[in-house]
Protein backbone atom coordinates (compact mmCIF):
# COMPACT_ATOMS: atom_id res chain seq x y z
CA UNK A 1 0.00 0.00 0.00
CA UNK A 2 1.22 3.38 -1.08
CA UNK A 3 0.01 6.87 0.79
CA UNK A 4 0.84 10.13 1.14
CA UNK A 5 2.13 12.26 4.21
CA UNK A 6 -0.66 14.51 4.31
CA UNK A 7 0.03 16.44 7.28
CA UNK A 8 3.08 15.99 9.94
CA UNK A 9 3.22 17.17 14.07
CA UNK A 10 6.64 17.67 15.43
CA UNK A 11 6.35 16.88 18.98
CA UNK A 12 5.96 19.96 21.17
CA UNK A 13 9.00 19.28 23.52
CA UNK A 14 11.35 18.23 20.72
CA UNK A 15 15.25 19.46 20.96
CA UNK A 16 17.26 20.03 18.10
CA UNK A 17 20.15 20.02 20.67
CA UNK A 18 19.44 16.65 22.63
CA UNK A 19 17.09 15.09 20.18
CA UNK A 20 14.84 14.69 23.09
CA UNK A 21 10.94 14.11 22.27
CA UNK A 22 12.50 13.39 18.66
CA UNK A 23 8.84 12.06 17.29
CA UNK A 24 6.34 13.02 14.94
CA UNK A 25 3.23 12.05 14.19
CA UNK A 26 1.87 12.00 10.14
CA UNK A 27 -1.44 12.21 8.62
CA UNK A 28 -1.93 9.78 5.67
CA UNK A 29 -3.58 11.24 2.79
CA UNK A 30 -5.65 7.97 2.79
CA UNK A 31 -6.26 5.46 5.64
CA UNK A 32 -4.35 2.05 5.86
CA UNK A 33 -6.61 -0.65 4.47
CA UNK A 34 -5.34 -3.19 7.87
CA UNK A 35 -4.15 -7.03 6.32
CA UNK A 36 -1.63 -10.02 7.87
CA UNK A 37 1.00 -7.70 7.10
CA UNK A 38 -0.34 -4.28 8.06
CA UNK A 39 -1.22 -3.87 11.61
CA UNK A 40 -1.29 -0.69 13.96
CA UNK A 41 1.90 -0.01 15.79
CA UNK A 42 1.13 -1.38 19.50
CA UNK A 43 2.51 1.58 22.27
CA UNK A 44 2.78 0.95 26.12
CA UNK A 45 0.68 2.05 28.06
CA UNK A 46 2.93 1.22 31.00
CA UNK A 47 5.11 4.04 32.87
CA UNK A 48 7.50 1.16 34.19
CA UNK A 49 11.32 1.28 33.32
CA UNK A 50 12.33 -1.02 31.21
CA UNK A 51 15.61 -2.81 31.90
CA UNK A 52 19.50 -3.53 29.93
CA UNK A 53 18.61 -6.29 27.44
CA UNK A 54 15.11 -5.82 27.34
CA UNK A 55 14.51 -6.65 23.79
CA UNK A 56 11.36 -3.88 21.99
CA UNK A 57 10.62 -2.86 18.87
CA UNK A 58 11.39 0.30 17.15
CA UNK A 59 10.13 2.12 14.00
CA UNK A 60 11.35 4.60 11.59
CA UNK A 61 12.80 6.36 8.86
CA UNK A 62 15.99 7.54 9.18
CA UNK A 63 19.58 6.70 8.31
CA UNK A 64 19.68 3.13 7.34
CA UNK A 65 23.23 2.63 6.03
CA UNK A 66 26.67 3.64 7.26
CA UNK A 67 26.87 5.68 4.24
CA UNK A 68 24.10 8.18 5.14
CA UNK A 69 21.09 6.94 3.39
CA UNK A 70 18.10 7.65 4.33
CA UNK A 71 15.15 4.86 4.18
CA UNK A 72 12.68 5.14 1.77
CA UNK A 73 9.81 3.40 3.39
CA UNK A 74 8.98 3.30 7.39
CA UNK A 75 10.98 0.22 9.00
CA UNK A 76 11.05 -1.94 11.99
CA UNK A 77 13.63 -3.80 13.90
CA UNK A 78 13.97 -5.29 17.21
CA UNK A 79 16.51 -3.78 19.31
CA UNK A 80 17.57 -4.01 23.05
CA UNK A 81 17.61 -1.56 25.80
CA UNK A 82 20.90 -0.28 26.58
CA UNK A 83 22.64 1.35 29.36
CA UNK A 84 22.18 5.09 29.10
CA UNK A 85 26.16 5.23 29.67
CA UNK A 86 27.12 2.69 27.20
CA UNK A 87 25.13 4.62 24.81
CA UNK A 88 26.66 8.13 25.93
CA UNK A 89 30.38 6.40 25.35
CA UNK A 90 29.27 4.64 21.55
CA UNK A 91 26.84 7.15 20.48
CA UNK A 92 26.87 10.84 21.75
CA UNK A 93 30.69 11.30 22.96
CA UNK A 94 31.28 14.11 21.02
CA UNK A 95 27.31 14.85 21.11
CA UNK A 96 26.73 18.07 22.55
CA UNK A 97 23.40 17.20 24.28
CA UNK A 98 23.86 14.05 25.53
CA UNK A 99 21.64 10.99 26.88
CA UNK A 100 18.67 13.43 28.93
CA UNK A 101 16.25 11.25 31.49
CA UNK A 102 13.20 10.91 29.24
CA UNK A 103 15.65 9.26 26.66
CA UNK A 104 15.33 5.55 25.84
CA UNK A 105 18.61 3.92 24.06
CA UNK A 106 18.28 0.47 22.49
CA UNK A 107 20.48 -1.61 19.91
CA UNK A 108 23.88 -3.59 19.34
CA UNK A 109 26.43 -1.61 19.78
CA UNK A 110 28.99 -4.37 19.82
CA UNK A 111 28.71 -5.39 16.64
CA UNK A 112 27.11 -2.35 14.94
CA UNK A 113 24.16 -2.85 12.85
CA UNK A 114 19.91 -1.83 14.20
CA UNK A 115 19.67 1.10 16.92
CA UNK A 116 16.98 3.71 17.72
Amino acid sequence: QVRWVETTRVHPDFNMLSYESGIVLMQLDIPLEYKAAVRPVCLSNSTQMLSSSYLCTVYGSGIIKENGSRARWLQQTWVPVLENEICERNYYFSHPGGITARMLSAGFVSVGGQDS
